[in-house]
Order: structure tokens, then C-alpha cells, then sequence
């Protein structure tokens, strides 16, 4: 089946009864055909023409749209497998990047900093007042021991 390049449905009928169409006209001349008889059957036949045509166009449009709709499909396929294949590379890239580099990779866990202003630093009275007159304290009392010794002693006003 050859391929049409125009729809045949905008095609209009030409007029069988002119000159041009003489010598067509004259291989249906008989005794009992007339001249616009002959006419009449050359449209016949350029109407079952056209209408065949039509139909071989209607196949060839709807051919066209689903090798259209073919192409567009494996062309998705095709890009998702691309993506694919770059996210399996990119994946391999960081599993190596681990492997090479494995500490500057280790996670590093969500836990509360320790913040040493949170604690109040519990000093004793005895220690104050002597910087206070600006006398020699020892250094004991500002050591991680004196400063348990000051904590496990402490006694407040409402003990006394």
C-alpha cells in the first residue's frame, strides 16, 4: 500500500462535464450511455476512489499515532534506565568514597553537648572571702577534689 502524503477528504469532485474530461468521457460513450450519464459515472467512480483513499488515510494517521505513541514510550524507558544506571554509579562512587575515606564517614551521634556553665561551680565561703580581702587562697580549693570536698560539705543556712 502506497503512502499518501495529503488527506483525500479535502480533495473536491471535479466537474466530469467539462472539456478536460472529453476523451474520459468518451471511453463510456455507447448507444445507450449519453455524455452526462458518462459524467455521472466518472464521479461514481472518483467518489469510490476518494472514500477507499479516505479510509487508507484514517489507517495511515492512526498507524502514525501509535508508532508516535511506540517511540515516545521506549524513548521514557530508555531515560529511566539512563537514570537508573547514573544513580547505581553515583551509589558505587559513594561506596568507594566510604571504603577509602571510612572515618571522615563514621556518623557522629545527636547527644546534648556538655555546656560547663550549666553547673554552678560551688566554692567555699571560706575561699570567697579570702579573694574577696584579697588574701592567698590555696590551690586546693579550685582542684576537681576540693571542689567535690566543697560540694559533699555544703551545708545551707537552713541546716544551721
Amino acid at each position: 500500500m502506497n503512502r499518501l502524503h495529503s488527506d483525500p477528504s479535502l480533495l473536491v469532485c471535479p466537474d466530469f462535464t467539462g472539456e478536460p474530461y472529453r476523451a474520459s468521457r468518451a471511453t463510456f460513450l455507447s448507444a445507450t450511455t449519453s455524455d452526462t450519464q458518462a459524467a455521472d459515472l466518472l464521479r461514481a467512480v472518483w467518489v469510490t476512489t476518494n472514500t477507499s483513499l479516505c479510509a487508507q488515510w484514517q489507517q495511515q494517521v492512526a498507524e502514525d499515532e501509535r508508532l508516535c505513541g511506540e517511540q515516545q514510550h521506549l524513548a521514557e524507558e530508555e531515560t529511566e534506565r539512563q537514570q537508573q544506571a547514573i544513580c547505581l554509579e553515583e551509589e558505587a562512587t559513594k561506596a568507594d568514597e566510604r571504603k577509602k575515606n571510612c572515618a571522615k564517614h563514621l556518623p557522629i551521634p545527636v547527644r546534648p553537648r556538655l555546656d560547663c556553665t550549666d553547673d554552678e561551680v560551688l566554692v567555699s565561703d571560706f575561699a570567697l572571702h579570702k579573694i574577696d580581702k584579697g588574701q592567698y587562697v590555696e590551690l586546693y580549693c579550685w582542684t576537681n577534689v576540693g571542689l567535690q570536698e566543697v560540694h559533699s560539705t555544703y551545708r545551707t543556712r537552713d541546716d544551721e
